[in-house]
């Protein structure tokens, strides 16, 4: 029985990561919210044959009550690179020019992922995120 469990198990994670390398299982629209806000929005196509996109980082005021975005910073994706279900790129620093911030995405399911930005800081979050249908 244990053997069978275990058999089973290394099959479900092999086609896990086999479905998550594919670029089109990551295609769409990658959200998190924050008191009802969207605060990261990651979009992902393959318009040109590689997997590119953009990511939003919104900073939510709760100030007068009402949550809403008050910084907006649209960033281009830069060096994507898709290894099993782990997705990695690169964007500009809005704060320094000549910095990039380097992202690792991991893919969890099909519809879930979680999103970590590597050299902002030992304090820089494992963010969750959800791919929109």
């Amino acid at each position: 029985m244990q053997e069978t469990l275990c058999a089973f198990l290394l099959i479900a994670a092999t086609t896990t990561l086999t479905q998550s390398s594919n670029p089109s299982n990551w295609v769409g629209v990658w959200q998190r919210e924050l008191d009802g806000q969207p605060s990261i929005v990651l979009t992902l196509a393959q318009d040109n044959g590689s997997l590119g996109g953009t990511l939003v980082l919104n900073g939510i005021n709760n100030d007068g009550g009402q949550p809403h975005i008050a910084v907006h910073e649209a960033h281009t994706l830069m060096h994507s690179h898709l290894s099993g279900n782990s997705l990695s790129f690169t964007v500009k620093s809005r704060r320094a020019s000549s910095t990039t911030m380097v992202f690792d995405v991991q893919q969890t399911s099909n519809s879930e992922a979680t999103l970590h930005c590597l050299n902002c800081g030992e304090d820089a979050p494992v963010v969750d995120i959800t791919k929109l249908d």
